[in-house]
């Protein structure tokens, strides 16, 4: 969900002039839209490009690449995170937005084209293409609960007003616009959080709450959602879901066309405990909202009390086929709540015991830099109001986390060793449930924090949360022989001379090795035969 603002504190939106190629662009648009204010046809030059014959499950990785543009995206999917492994990526808001440079304008529509900030039309298709090529689906973030909190013109030029979007949306398509004898009427915003009828009829802090009730809002968002269908897009992450209700959802998802034959997949954003989500779980995945305050707390004082085992998350999230797991995103990320790119290792170790869990459908999170929790990326073309192309940092320094970033700056976690070591870790191990031996281990040498050490049957991992590197002796359970680790190692930790890239483990005939794990890092090892020297 993106930042709102509470009616009677006004705001001033930051403008920037439309420079002569977004004008082109929206001339292009505007050829090919079937009204001047309603999504285009899915078709483009060139053939559609099918969506990759795979579904999202617990043996997947998604990654969200926060407001980055869309021929970034396309670039990314060719030559990292098909190549890495990953198997999803959720993109930013599509849709013709608000004007402004603060990133939650993406989540205030003004229309359905697919002209906004992070490219044109053409853009996204090329990107969408390029994505299901390297075998990367997309899943877009679909704003579909409400419209705008303001009257004006949107990015593409699009006149609007808070009630009115011609050729989409009367006024009395919108709950506080409705009869007042209507059982779905409201004209204020959610009082009270707790009120089931409040959250999903009321508007939340002034954004005009649409009625998904009526089969014309149901119709129209469905129309949008399967022109993107229709140009290659996988599925979707549902923005404020929990504001539509778990029934609106459901039947305007009823709405879809098929990918690949199946319903398009669902991410429903309910914000809260696991039985709030449960009504969306026979239709999509939810995410572990837990999570991410539960690593700020625990993660960085040496573990105690963080989930070490599937056992132990299945208890607290939602069952694992429809959890997502987390360690951030873009709003806990910028209010604050969770660790993010500032916290370094530790960020970075959070996503490393994330990817080694069995449990959920593990999302990697990756953004830009930022001094205001309110900054949209600085990262504009120069004359216009386009996001640039994204830049991860140099060389070396794109391979593992900084202790700062310049402002702007994409952190390009993607690409951090450990993580791609990590993708490649979980993929050699697969969605197994076989997490024995899963303890904290005291260093009784140094009496500093604890090890989390467990095995998932063909796989071995130790993680190390504190500030200083702990050398012991632990029980690695694989055979006789020197293996690699993939955490400084990478994705292939092995070279073409059988050496490793980074740390070499040495297993004794008793299944036992002399290791130092880093701090606020790992080790990891897989019997695959890439990991194991001969």
């Amino acid at each position: 969900m993106g930042q709102v603002y509470r009616l009677g504190a006004p705001r001033i939106w930051g403008m920037r002039l439309n420079s002569l190629a977004k004008l082109t662009s929206l001339i292009a648009a505007t050829a090919l839209a079937v009204t001047g204010l309603s999504a285009a046809p899915a078709q483009a030059s060139g053939p559609i490009v099918p969506v990759p014959d795979k579904q999202i499950t617990e043996a997947s990785v998604g990654i969200q690449m926060f407001l980055w543009n869309w021929d970034s995206i396309a670039k990314e999917c060719t030559n990292v995170l098909g190549p890495e492994g990953i198997d999803w990526v959720q993109i930013s808001p599509p849709q013709e937005h608000i004007t402004g440079s603060t990133w939650w304008v993406h989540y205030q529509p003004v229309s359905y084209k697919l002209e906004s900030d992070l490219g044109t039309r053409a853009q996204f298709i090329n990107m969408v293409h390029a994505c299901n090529r390297a075998g990367v689906q997309i899943i877009a973030d679909a704003v579909i609960n409400h419209m705008a909190a303001s009257d004006g013109s949107g990015y593409a030029n699009t006149e609007f007003s808070r009630f009115n979007y011609p050729g989409l949306y009367a006024p009395n398509d919108f709950h506080a616009n409705l009869d007042p004898s209507d059982p779905h009427y409201c004209a204020d915003n959610i009082q009270d959080y707790g009120d089931q009828w409040q959250v999903v009829n009321c508007s939340l802090s002034g954004l005009p709450d649409l009625a998904t009730e009526k089969p014309n809002v149901r119709q129209t968002i469905a129309n949008y959602l399967n022109d993107l269908i229709d140009i290659g897009v996988a599925g979707f992450r549902v923005d404020a879901a929990k504001h539509i209700g778990a029934e609106d959802l459901s039947a305007i998802k009823g709405l879809l066309h098929d990918v690949n034959g199946r319903p398009p997949y669902f991410g429903s954003e309910v914000i809260g405990s696991s039985s709030e989500n449960d009504a969306f779980t026979p239709f999509s995945d939810v995410w572990a909202w837990q999570m991410p305050t539960d690593l700020v707390n625990n993660l960085p004082l040496g573990m105690a009390g963080i989930y070490s085992n599937r056992a132990l998350w299945t208890e607290t999230f939602n069952d694992s086929a429809h959890t997502i797991t987390m360690v951030s995103n873009h709003d806990t990320e910028h209010h604050g709540g969770a660790l993010s790119y500032k916290d370094g290792l530790t960020y970075q170790l959070a996503s490393i015991l994330m990817l080694s869990n069995s449990f959920g459908k593990p999302e990697l999170y990756t953004g830009y830099a930022f001094s205001d929790d309110g900054n949209g990326s600085p990262n504009y073309k120069p004359g216009s109001d386009l996001y640039a192309n994204a830049v991860c940092p140099a060389g070396t320094k794109a391979l593992k986390p900084q202790a700062s970033y310049v402002e702007g700056t994409y952190i390009c976690m993607d690409r951090w060793t450990a993580i791609r070591g990590m993708i490649a870790w979980r993929d050699a191990v697969g969605a197994s449930t076989i997490e024995t031996n899963a303890k904290y281990l005291k260093i009784p040498a140094t009496g500093l924090g604890r090890i989390l050490q467990y095995n998932r049957g063909i796989g071995f991992i130790a993680m190390n949360p504190t500030a200083k590197a702990l050398k012991t002796t632990l029980l690695v359970h694989e055979p006789k022989g020197a293996y690699c680790d993939v955490i400084s190692g990478g994705q292939k930790p092995i070279t073409s001379k059988k050496k490793c890239v980074g740390t070499t483990i040495t297993v004794s005939a008793t299944g036992r090795a002399l290791v130092t794990v880093p701090a606020k890092s790992a080790i990891a090892i897989v019997k695959a035969s890439w990991a194991k020297l001969n």
